[in-house]
């Protein structure tokens, strides 16, 4: 248990900030998406705001970055606690000497639950990042190698969704529905990748559809 706890604990620490985007992504797009829209350099304000899906996972959107806020609750035994020279109990509270911080801290006997807050940048308008907005949209975009991963925020009258375009099944999903240009790349024949062209009309379609691999959605908190 000792073990296992100062290994969650440094993960946890060495993830917080760390930038963080769909991997191994199936779905590239040959250019930032969609077409003919102007680039952004900020976020407008009426974007601007942390929106929740529960108590441990929310998303921030500031002017300059988009970043996913999860709360790890970590619980261990009293005496586990004190084996790691890093923390002890000040005030009933967990406190991290490396960090100079307390954590929101639950004591019930002898278990000790804290709470460990993780950030993950998701699009922070770095270089090889471009952003725009489109149809009560931002559209985020990634270059990896000459192409794009494209993630979406969609802003509805109760919150906001993150849609991650990534997988086979929404590729099959997008060819069936929208029949987007596209070409494959094919390794041993097996399709490893598709890179899609679609105008702006047929990304205007793809905003419009529901029910992607990987969406989150986030009520206004």
């Amino acid at each position: 248990m000792k073990n296992l706890l100062i290994l969650l604990v440094a993960t946890l620490f060495f993830t917080s900030c760390k930038e963080s985007a769909l991997n191994n992504s199936f779905i590239y797009f040959s250019e930032a998406q969609p077409t003919n829209v102007d680039i952004i350099t900020e976020f407008p304000k009426k974007y601007i705001g942390t929106y929740a899906m529960d108590y441990s996972h929310r998303l921030v959107i500031e002017s300059k970055y988009i970043c996913i806020n999860e709360i790890e609750t970590i619980t261990a035994l009293k005496s586990e606690l004190d084996s790691i020279p890093e923390f002890e109990l000040r005030n009933n509270q967990v406190f991290d000497k490396s960090e100079n911080k307390s954590y929101k801290t639950f004591i019930k006997g002898d278990t000790i639950a804290f709470e460990v807050e993780r950030l993950d940048t998701i699009f922070s308008f770095a270089e090889n990042e471009i952003a725009k907005e489109y149809k009560s949209s931002l559209v985020l975009n990634k270059k990896v190698d000459e192409n794009y991963v494209t993630s979406i925020i969609k802003v509805s009258s109760l919150g906001i969704k993150h849609i991650q375009l990534g997988t086979k099944k929404d590729f099959t999903k997008l060819k069936i529905e929208l029949k987007i240009p596209f070409q494959a790349k094919i390794i041993e024949n097996d399709t490893t990748s598709v890179v899609l062209t679609p105008s702006r009309a047929d990304f205007r379609k793809l905003l419009r559809k529901e029910g992607f691999e990987y969406e989150s959605n986030y009520l206004f908190k």
